[in-house]
């Protein structure tokens, strides 16, 4: 067991800057709220993975994407309405405004209920879709044909050459239903 020499934080810093002074993917070094030494990378690679020590000078070193310390929050949230936007709405009903019908409510009631019943009719016509494309190639093979639509041209596999008619299928209900109801009917 191999004692390493303890160095200060400050010196540590300086030497992990030093050691990836010039690389691409390297950033800055900084320091995390527990006074650890932080790499910061421009994007990770095989040199970040073995080349950034776990530890140095008795220090324990941490691996951070820049993009952690470059993000400001303002990127991410949205600041209030403009003023414009802040009309106030009246508390109580005026009086020329008709009151709404019993049948009327109604109505919008039976609307809901029917939007469900397409829904399940349009998941239905998924599910249906997905038996008839699993019986003509399997299940396996379905599920790879799937991520081969969605990964595009980073697919791992190349199993629409076999199955083209099960491919052009598949893009179109990856259309209409998108990749989350799709995954969890085949997943299912």
């Amino acid at each position: 067991m191999s004692k390493e020499k303890t160095m200060t934080l400050a010196e540590a810093m300086d030497l992990l800057g030093k050691m990836f002074k010039g690389e691409p993917w390297f950033y800055e070094v900084g320091q995390d709220q527990f006074g650890r030494p932080v790499v910061y990378c421009e994007y990770m690679c095989h040199e970040t993975l073995y080349d950034v020590p776990d530890s140095i000078g008795g220090h324990q070193v941490l691996t951070h994407f820049a993009a952690s310390i470059k993000a400001r929050k303002d990127d991410f949230v949205n600041g209030p309405p403009a003023k414009e936007d802040n009309i106030p709405i009246p508390l109580t009903k005026p009086s020329n405004i008709p009151i709404p019908l019993t049948r009327e409510i109604i109505d919008v009631t039976d609307s809901a209920e029917l939007i469900e019943e397409d829904e399940d009719k349009s998941l239905r016509h998924l599910i249906n879709e997905l038996d008839k494309l699993e019986k003509q190639c399997g299940s396996n093979i379905l599920q790879d044909i799937f991520y081969e639509v969605h990964d595009q041209k980073n697919a791992v596999t190349n199993l629409s050459v076999k199955f083209p008619e099960v491919r052009e299928r598949v893009e179109k209900l990856y259309k209409m239903y998108g990749f989350d109801v799709i995954y969890e009917e085949l997943d299912g």
